[in-house]
This record gives structure tokens, sequence and C-alpha cells, in this order.
């Protein structure tokens, strides 16, 4: 009897594999958190053989890199789009930390990962690094606006940001519980009590 072989794999022919792969990437990030992924598992899910994945991402560091890039990416873009009609100064500052809430609540693995889950990527990944500092510079907008020093205005977005990425990943492990309904108005208190400190 002749034995039948197993059907080979078709190649990748949906799009850019590259682009499926990251898409892959966040979809495990968002259900499972980063430590779910593995190369074989994105292989499966994009339907091509796991060394195949190795043409485009060296190795999974690489992957995850692109990933938390792809994060900030997203999370920029909200960031622009609630401080675009806001005055810089205190407006600004307070549209923005609500802003990042409102991401973490909305993607809260991707969140989680992104602001810490691998803190050192980003000074072996430039792009990823200019995507981090590009969110800082918005918050540093925004204390430029408030007539801040300049020698103290990045200084002063470092901490406010780091203060509320802290407060959000509290509030996503549920270690700081906020009823849904209130959870803008609490953050737009805190965002505020904080930039006045800052003062």
């Amino acid at each position: 009897m002749r034995r039948q072989t197993a059907p080979k794999r078709a190649a990748f022919r949906h799009g850019n594999l590259s682009e499926a792969l990251l898409e892959a990437a966040l979809r495990h990030i968002e259900a499972h958190g980063a430590d779910s992924i593995t190369m074989r598992d994105l292989a499966h899910d994009t339907g091509v053989n796991h060394r195949a994945i190795y043409r485009y991402f060296p190795d999974k560091e690489t992957l995850l890199a692109d990933a938390a890039e792809r994060c900030w990416q997203e999370y920029i873009t909200r960031l622009r789009r609630a401080t675009s009609n806001t005055p810089p100064g205190e407006p600004t500052l307070v549209a923005a930390g609500i802003a990042m809430y409102r991401y973490g609540r909305d993607n809260p693995n991707h969140f989680l990962f992104a602001t810490g889950a691998y803190p050192g990527l980003e000074a072996k990944y430039p792009k990823l690094e200019a995507a981090i500092m590009a969110t800082l510079q918005i918050f540093a907008i925004g204390f430029a606006g408030t007539g801040m020093a300049p020698d103290i205005v990045v200084s002063r977005a470092a901490v406010y940001t780091a203060t509320l990425q802290g407060i959000v990943s509290q509030i996503l492990h549920r270690r700081l519980r906020l009823a849904p309904a209130h959870a803008t108005e609490w953050m737009t208190g805190v965002c505020t009590m904080l930039v006045k400190g800052f003062m």
C-alpha cells in the first residue's frame, strides 16, 4: 500500500508576511500576554513554516520590539487626537493623562507589555526608542506650556508619565479599583493634582 505524504504547507500568499506576523503577535499579547508567544504559534497563525519567520525577524526579541513599537505608535495616535484641540499647559497634560488611561483600559495587555514587560528593549532598537521619546515629547510640550523653566520640562514630563503609567498599571491589575462610571472623572482629578504638584 502506497504511503500518503502529508501535504506541504502553501507559501504565504495573503499579503505582507512581516505585517501578518506582527498582527498575530499583537493578538497573542492582547489575549494572553507577551510571555504566551512562541514562534511556532505565530507560524501556525499565519500559515507558514516556522523557519520562514526568521527571514523577517532574526529572533523573538526583535519581533517583540517591533510589536512594542506598534503599541507605542497606537498610543501616540491617541495622545495626539486627545490633545489636538487643547492649549499647551495643564489642559494638554490632563487630556494626555486621560488618553493614557483610556488606552490602557481598551488595550490592557498591550499597555502592560509596552510600558513595563520588556523595559530594556528600547536600548537595542532605535525605532522603539524613538516612539517612546515621541510620547514623552507630547507631555514635555504640555509642561512647556505651563511656563516652566525649559531645563526641567523633560524631567517633569518623564516623572509625570512614569507616575501615570504606574497608576494605570495598578488599575489594570485591579489593585486600584475604580467604578467604570467614575473612572474618567477620577483620573482627571489625579492628573490635575499631579500637574499642580509639579509646578
